[in-house]
Formats: structure tokens, sequence, C-alpha cells
């Protein structure tokens, strides 16, 4: 594009240049014609009417030329913010490549960093299932405990239950066989002591009549009769006593 404005330009000086002698020429013709303008007036006409002709021409030039270096200003100006741009465009470039760069570093060491903390899981992952696998061993194993032991409970439950039943079944005989006990010993202690309260009034109206006749050998063996009697009352008492302290 730039190539085909300047030959417009060069074609254009040379147009212009052409026209510019014509014009030189143009006017010394005029001079001639001018010297001889009484002579040859008509050729003169002709010649002023070229003279305008070519003035007009050379104006259109003028404008053309102007109108083509104005594009070709414009056209400079154009190149000037075109290589601009185009440094402009470059260092943009060069900025998006640097950190393309940048990104793809970055991503190559984010890419690095997660193919080691997937190793890490997928081991991670192994040795839990692993693990997994060795505690479903032991949930299997402890369940079947579990489940004989269950069984096993059961069993000594019920024959706990048994045992139980039977105990106080046993018990509730022997403790009611020793509440009849102590309640007929209780009488019997009742009874013995109600002798020896008779016993011991019978010992103090004896020894009254005793006092009264100590003389009387008859009074004397009663006196030793229940002298006696109430010592075998009283080892009774002590055996009762004994009995009812081991019940």
């Amino acid at each position: 594009m730039a190539a085909t404005s300047d030959e417009q330009m060069n074609l254009l000086l040379s147009c212009f240049d052409q026209i510019y002698e014509d014009f030189k020429i143009g006017l010394n013709e005029i001079n001639v014609y001018r010297s001889k303008s009484n002579v040859e007036s008509s050729r003169r006409e002709v010649l002023e009417i070229s003279n305008k002709n070519l003035k007009q021409e050379n104006e259109r030039l003028k404008k053309l030329s102007t109108e083509s270096l104005n594009n070709f200003a414009d056209q400079l100006e154009h190149r000037t913010k075109c290589h601009s741009l185009k440094e402009e465009l470059k260092r943009v470039i060069d900025e998006n490549k640097s950190k393309e760069l940048e990104l793809g570093n970055a991503l190559e060491l984010l890419r690095q960093k997660h193919v080691t903390k997937v190793e890490e899981l997928e081991n991670k992952i192994r040795s839990l299932l692993v693990e997994k696998a060795t505690n479903d061993m032991v949930i299997d194993r402890l369940r079947q405990d579990l489940t004989a032991n269950k069984s096993h409970i059961q069993a000594m439950s019920k024959k706990l239950d048994r045992v139980v039943t039977e105990v106080e079944c046993k018990y509730e005989l022997e403790i009611q066989e020793l509440k009849d006990c102590l309640l007929m010993e209780q009488e019997e202690k009742n009874d013995i002591s109600n002798k020896l309260q008779s016993l011991q009034k019978e010992l103090l109206i004896s020894r009254t009549s005793i006092a009264e006749k100590q003389r009387d050998t008859t009074s004397n063996r009663q006196v030793e009769t229940l002298k006696q009697k109430l010592m075998k009352l009283r080892k009774e008492n002590e055996i009762l006593k004994r009995k009812l302290s081991s019940s």
C-alpha cells in the first residue's frame, strides 16, 4: 500500500513538472504572442484561452497534489500509529507469553502437587481398605463370640433363674421352719419364765416358812428341792438363750 502511494506521488510530481514546463512554454509563447498581438490577435485570444485552461488545470493539479500530499500525510500518520500499535501488540503478546509461561509453570507445579496428593490419598485408601478388611474380620469374629456368649448367658440365666427359684423355695421353707422354731422357743421361754417366777415366789414363801420353821427337816428338804428345780430352770434358760443367739 505504501509503495502504491509513492508511485502515485511520483506520477503526480512528474505530471506537475510536465505541466510546469508546459506552463513556462505557454508563457513564452504568450510573450511571443503579445509581441505580435497586433498581428495575431486572434492567435493571442486562443493562447489566452489556453493559458486560462492551463491555469485551471494547474489549480486542479495543485488541489490534486495537495489532496495526495494530505493522503500521504494521513498514510504516514496511519503508518506511525500502525507501527505504534504493532509495538503495543508485540508488548502485549510478549506479556501474554510471559504470563502463559508463568501460568504453565504454576499449573505444572499444581499438577505435580495434585499427583503427589492423589498418590498419598491412594496409599491411604489402600491402607484403610486393608485396615477395614482386618476390622471386618475382627468384627465378624467378635459377633460370633457375642452370639456364643449370648447363648451361654441365656443358658446360664435360665439355670440361675432355676437355681434362684429352688434356693428361694428352700430358704422360704427354712425361714418358715426357723420362724416356727423361734415361735415355739419363745413360747417355751415364756413358759419357763412363768415357771421361774412361780418358783421364785415359792422359794420366797419357802424361805419365809423356813425362817419360821428352821428346825423342821421337812422344810429343809423342800428348800433343797426348790433350789434344784431353780437351778434346772436356770440351765434350761441358758440353753434356750444360746439357741436363740445361734439362730
